[in-house]
């Protein structure tokens, strides 16, 4: 499906500044601010040892969309401030914690 403008407005980054939990059970998510740059952190949490580990991107953007860029591929950022839901393209969607 493509992505159009309509279906993702442009958003504010400050705005989806916290921490989110997957609603599919994904890892839980944090987005921040350091310096000029807001950053995305993806917190795993091991089965066995069930320590912490977070893998941190930084929020890129490209004309109207944002992603951020693990392996070599976007996962695309949207927000819907109506609902103040976050979605992580192949992660799912994220309600703020």
């Amino acid at each position: 499906m493509k992505r159009i403008k309509k279906d993702y407005p442009f958003f504010n980054l400050f705005s989806i500044v916290g921490t989110w939990e997957s609603i599919n059970l994904n890892p839980t998510v944090i987005i921040y601010r350091s310096d000029k740059e807001y950053l995305l952190s993806i917190i795993y949490v091991s089965e066995t040892t069930k320590q912490a580990s977070p893998a941190t991107y930084e929020i890129q953007q490209d004309g109207s969309q944002y992603f951020i860029a693990p392996a070599f591929k976007r996962l695309y950022v949207d927000y819907d401030p109506a609902k103040d839901v976050l979605n992580i393209s192949s992660l799912g969607h994220y309600l703020r914690n």
